[in-house]
């Protein structure tokens, strides 16, 4: 649930741009106080700026009251959204970023396909929240050692030479081990030592390594 500024703006932005489903909202949907907001079994929910003054109309007390003035000043003090990415999956993300512009939306750029699996773009809402809208894309090759991946599912991200059996990356000394020993001695015919310094220098290369310092110094 995010806390927006104008509800009426937010209304027509998630509905009329992005093609959410205004599903429910309180007290109407003509001047919603809060409302969810559905599309593929995917809720958000968004709630007007608290307002103190009608808190005690909607049964609250005291304490609410208090809670209700708090989070309206840090509300109004702070740039709502910054630190926050909500992600959104959409069945094909080129199609669906190409529906938002015909219907005034203005993405932060074109869908890009990441090294982790995903197809995306970045769009902002009224308010400034940030949200991130993929779809999962099948990669050509491991991001861990390169290998192809023929028969990868979409949102693969390594082989099954990289990969533990829960999907997630084998440490680092086990793929350049593997590496050294089983392509560049086994399969490149060379001696250890050459085949370490080119597998130092392959796997800094790959995305999940290309980043790790410790890979870059090893």
């Amino acid at each position: 649930m995010l806390t927006v500024r104008d509800m009426k703006k937010t209304v027509a932005f998630y509905r009329d741009t992005l093609g959410f489903e205004l599903k429910e909202a309180f007290p109407d949907k003509e001047n919603p106080l809060w409302a969810n907001f559905v599309m593929d079994r995917q809720s958000i929910m968004m709630g007007g700026v608290p307002d103190p003054e009608r808190a005690s109309e909607m049964g609250c007390g005291a304490e609410d009251l208090e809670y209700w003035r708090k989070s309206r000043a840090l509300f109004e003090k702070n740039a709502p959204g910054v630190g926050i990415s909500v992600y959104i999956t959409v069945p094909d993300i080129d199609k669906y970023h190409a529906d938002v512009k015909k219907r005034g939306g203005k993405p932060l750029g074109e869908p890009k396909t990441q090294f982790y699996g995903l197809r995306d773009f970045r769009i902002e809402d009224p308010t400034g929240y940030t949200l991130d809208i993929y779809s999962p894309v099948k990669l050509a090759s491991c991001q861990s050692c390169a290998m192809p991946l023929a028969d990868a599912k979409p949102g693969q991200m390594y082989c099954q030479y990289c990969a533990q059996p829960d999907g997630n990356l084998k440490p680092y000394e086990v793929i350049f081990e593997g590496t050294v020993t089983g392509f560049f001695m086994g399969m490149q015919k060379m001696n250890r030592q050459d085949a370490e310094k080119a597998a130092r220098e392959h796997l800094a290369k790959q995305p999940a390594w290309a980043s790790k310092a410790f890979a870059k110094k090893r």
